[in-house]
């Protein structure tokens, strides 16, 4: 194999495959970044078994093939290179020779063999919808998956397609984010959950004005755009009854301003327990009361003006999940929602969006 690629090009495709490498594996192969050259293209792929991307930029093809490079080296290599052609050649005994401009290496290859590989799966057909759409989604939903390893099926989004919409879902059993959104053209109704390494992937990889294509296949997602492809497998398991989750009615509606409540959360919550962060919530016409305090270093209380008739009431929330909360809406105003002191409440944007968030309430 030889070829010649453009130094820039090369560097953002190489980033972009490198994040799905572990540290650690198993496999050694599994470390290293394949690179194919055919047909004036090159494609880099990295894979951990569960989650993989190509990627594909145009170069100068002399001589077709293929090898494997570990990738966290040759990523340092590149970044540290000048604006010039790269060349690479691979030689005898799988070694590779690198040169751009004045400098030269030769690094240890690993035949392609034994790769991983990271194809589209057989699918019915595959849903276009905008880029910016997708990634809007995501971020109301990503920061409630769980990190906790022992309820696996909560490690990832729900994704479910149905009925002309697109829904995706994340709960860590403490709280949990829906996001929906209406599809101008129907697609086969499908659903599946996307670990949590897929969906930060797809992200970090999808712009804000292009369309990108997603699919679920038999125990597999893809997402494909033009010169990329990521492919991850679904979590397999159970996903709890999202909609017996979310509150059907909500006697206490109180609307307010969303930066203005995460600055009063922060400064509040300073003084709260560093691990629950609980907070406790007053409700009164017209008023706010937030208030939290540490056996060790104090208490702290603020009042906000918030649009509310309803009657007096309390209701304790950890204050780190409605930050995260407040953090996934859009507008400038916000909703809460709340039945009673025991109860979950729900955030939301005052423009009513398709997005909202159920947090569970605490003892204080």
């Amino acid at each position: 194999m030889q070829l010649q690629v453009d130094r820039d090009a090369f560097h953002r495709a190489l980033q972009m495959v490198s994040n799905i490498v572990e540290p650690r594996q198993t496999m050694p192969i599994l470390a290293n970044v394949l690179i194919e050259a055919r047909d004036e293209t090159i494609r880099l792929t990295a894979t951990d078994l569960e989650v993989g991307a190509r990627i594909s930029v145009p170069g100068k093809v002399a001589t077709a093939g293929s090898i494997t490079i570990s990738a966290r080296k040759l990523q340092e290599i590149v970044k540290e290179l000048p604006d010039a052609p790269l060349s690479l050649k691979v030689q005898e005994n799988a070694w590779v020779a690198l040169r751009c401009a004045g400098a030269s290496y030769k690094l240890v290859g690993l035949g392609p063999e034994d790769f991983p590989a990271v194809a589209e799966g057989g699918v019915g057909s595959w849903l276009t919808v905008d880029g910016k759409l997708l990634r809007d989604m995501l971020s109301q939903t990503t920061f409630a998956i769980s990190h906790d390893e022992s309820r696996y099926a909560l490690n990832g989004v729900l994704l479910v397609l149905q009925e002309r919409e697109l829904r995706l879902v994340a709960t860590d059993g403490h709280r949990l984010a829906l996001t929906v959104r209406p599809l101008s053209n129907g697609a086969p109704t499908m659903s599946g959950i996307v670990p949590r390494k897929a969906v930060h992937e797809v992200a970090r990889v999808v712009g804000s004005g292009e369309d990108v294509e997603i699919a679920i296949g038999e125990n597999q997602f893809m997402l494909r755009m033009p010169n990329v492809l990521l492919v991850a497998r679904l979590i397999e398991g159970t996903f709890p009854n999202y909609e017996q989750v979310v509150p059907r009615s909500h006697p206490h509606r109180l609307v307010l301003s969303r930066g203005g409540l995460a600055s009063a959360l922060r400064r509040v919550s300073v003084l709260s327990d560093e691990r629950t962060k609980p907070t406790k919530f007053v409700l009164s016409p017209g008023m706010l009361k937030l208030s939290a305090h540490s056996p060790d270093f104090g208490e702290a209380e603020e009042q906000l003006e918030v649009e509310y008739t309803g009657a007096e009431m309390t209701i304790g929330f950890n204050s780190r999940y409605v930050l995260e909360a407040l953090a996934a809406q859009a507008g400038e105003r916000v909703v809460l929602e709340v039945k009673d002191g025991l109860s979950p409440g729900v955030v939301k944007s005052f423009e009513d969006d398709g997005s909202l968030c159920v947090i569970m309430p605490m003892r204080i």
